[in-house]
């Protein structure tokens, strides 16, 4: 028996996918069948969320770690709506992913089926338009193929992001002819552009004649990291990072002066002033409000910029730069950089020995400093941050959810990063686009599930962890290396600061009081209650994080501490 599901695994399979996220339902089933005949042979074989949206931060979660297509799936009706929210974060961060939803059968449409979401009901396709690259419904056994290949070549272009089939019962399991061999699919493949001869030869000009530069790294400028270090180490330029880019450089690099946006340093802000960078070179990265610290005008923003990206989406609010270059940053700087730094040896001999007997960065000025030592009492967060990114192996992935998480994380985690071939293999992740608490939740499970027994760990709230927190069973279902620490103060923390930093009234904001740890227990989880530094102290974490299996850490943190959310409530308050 092959039928159109076992098609499309077997494209899959070529693309070197081994996992679809979702969760199994009647208009699916044909799907599942097909699964199932795959895992039987050593093929892809599907890992069972608690939740749709859970199934889609998986997919996003393991095309993180592995830079393959996600793919995750549901049944109809509900199931394709619940996983809305998981493609619409996937489709801000420009993930690339395949979604697959079911519908009923085509000669039931307009009938009243169970779970209906035609188009002649509750139209579930119209509903994916806006968080997609491609949509489409297969109406027809003959359009699967073609259709599934379009959607792949969407998913995986140089503007990557989900994609959306919503897939019949009946056309699901159609059967058809077994394709001989795999597949060839070197059409989605290196997309690797390189600009035109004249903006390099431009490019060239512009960095040549500059004395103070600084360079600010994006999520894209990860395939360029090392010719962008050298550059910036022969020349004495210094280095901030975006939030999104945090993770692509050590944090004790000497050139290094942290996050500049979001949850950011003051010494990154310094660092892009006019008197510290004539021009001011940014890799792979969109201009939202995010990287450029609520649009300031005075540091990204300006007549300084020169904006390269592979991805065009990013260059479209470039409208101000003195220089526009879209094409492979790798491609584009290689050449470049090998003439600016031909007669310049860089004297770099690595990252500075920590300072104050903790590694804390010298040239990152962080907003509270005192506090990320170990103090009596309730934990502070920023000392959780600095021990947690000093205990963790340098391999450890790290993952941030929305909230006060990702505030604490994005300024207060170290960068430790491990030696030998990936060492700029960016570790740290946060799902900031779309901001959907539980993110990290689901996107843990699908790294653990890529990274193959590395560790990984997740910083999420409590809020989070009552919304999505059942995912966490799907990491024992699969014994995977997870750590999941709560941040526990019984409270939607980011909601709570803000209102009291914008004047607003101090409501809606309380949790109830809950041990986290027991809950996990509950479920068959390893898990212990930290009240104090000295009960985290007490924990391997080493020897947890070298274990399969999850294990949960309830931290009970002092929620009085103010998270650094600055240029968020300039937005927020109307200040901007």
């Amino acid at each position: 028996m092959f039928e159109n599901g076992d098609l499309i695994l077997r494209y899959l399979e070529a693309l070197g996918v081994e996992y679809v996220f979702g969760v199994p339902g009647g208009s699916i089933e044909p799907f599942y069948n097909a699964l199932a005949r795959s895992e039987r042979r050593g093929g892809i074989r599907a890992v069972v969320a608690r939740h749709e949206s859970g199934a889609a931060f998986m997919a996003e979660g393991y095309s993180r770690e592995t830079g393959k297509l996600g793919v995750c799936c549901s049944t109809a009706g509900p199931g394709a709506t619940n996983l809305i929210t998981g493609v619409a974060s996937a489709y801000a961060d420009s993930i690339p992913m395949l979604v697959i939803s079911a519908q009923t059968s085509l000669n039931r449409f307009g009938q009243g089926s169970l779970q209906e979401s035609s188009c002649t009901s509750i139209n579930t396709v119209e509903m994916f338009s806006r968080c997609t690259r491609f949509n489409t419904l297969v109406s027809h056994p003959d359009q699967l193929e073609p259709k599934l290949l379009q959607a792949i070549s969407y998913a995986m272009s140089n503007q990557p992001g989900p994609v959306h089939l919503g897939i019949p019962l009946d056309i699901m399991r159609h059967p058809v002819s077994e394709p001989p061999g795999a597949p060839s699919l070197c059409a989605f493949v290196d997309h690797e552009v390189a600009p035109a001869p004249a903006i390099l030869q431009r490019l060239t000009q512009e960095l040549a004649s500059i004395s103070r530069a600084t360079v600010v790294l994006g999520e894209g400028a990860a395939g360029a990291v090392d010719i962008l270090i050298t550059l910036a180490e022969s020349k004495g330029w210094k280095i901030v990072t975006t939030p999104r880019g945090k993770g692509l450089i050590d944090s004790c690099h000497p050139l290094y002066c942290g996050v500049f946006g979001f949850a950011g340093h003051d010494s990154a802000v310094e660092a892009l002033k006019p008197e510290n960078a004539e021009i001011v070179l940014v890799v792979g990265t969109a201009l939202d409000e995010v990287s450029t610290a609520a649009w300031d005008p005075g540091a990204i923003l300006s007549e300084r910029l020169i904006h390269l990206s592979h991805n065009p989406e990013h260059l479209s609010r470039s409208t101000m730069a003195r220089l526009v270059v879209l094409g492979s940053p790798r491609l584009a700087l290689k050449p470049v950089v090998e003439y600016l730094t031909s007669d310049r040896p860089s004297h770099f001999s690595g990252p500075e020995p920590a300072t104050d007997d903790l590694p804390l960065p010298a040239h990152t000025l962080l907003s509270d400093r005192s506090k990320c030592f170990p103090q009596a009492g309730k934990i502070k967060p920023q000392a959780l941050m600095t021990y947690l990114s000093q205990t963790c192996p340098p391999t450890t992935r790290v993952l941030m959810d929305s909230g006060n998480s990702f505030l604490w994380g994005i300024h207060y985690w170290n960068i430790r990063l491990p030696e030998g071939p990936g060492s700029h293999q960016k570790l740290f992740h946060i799902g900031i686009g779309f901001a959907s608490m539980g993110w990290a939740i689901g996107a843990s499970v699908g790294m653990a599930a890529g990274a193959k027994g590395a560790p990984v760990i997740c910083v999420t709230g409590d809020g989070s962890y009552l919304m999505a927190g059942q995912e966490i069973t799907t990491a024992l279902q699969e014994n995977l290396n997870l750590l999941m620490v709560v941040l526990n103060d019984s409270s939607l923390g980011m909601v709570q600061h803000g209102q009291a930093l914008g004047g607003a009234e101090a409501t809606a904001s309380k949790l109830p009081n809950i041990n986290y740890a027991m809950l996990a227990e509950s479920m068959g989880i390893e898990s212990y209650t930290a009240e104090t530094l000295e009960d985290l102290e007490a924990l391997d974490i080493a020897a947890i994080l070298a274990r399969p299996g999850p294990c949960l850490l309830n931290i009970l943190i002092d929620g009085d501490e103010v998270p650094p959310m600055g240029s968020r409530m300039k937005v927020l308050t109307g200040a901007v």
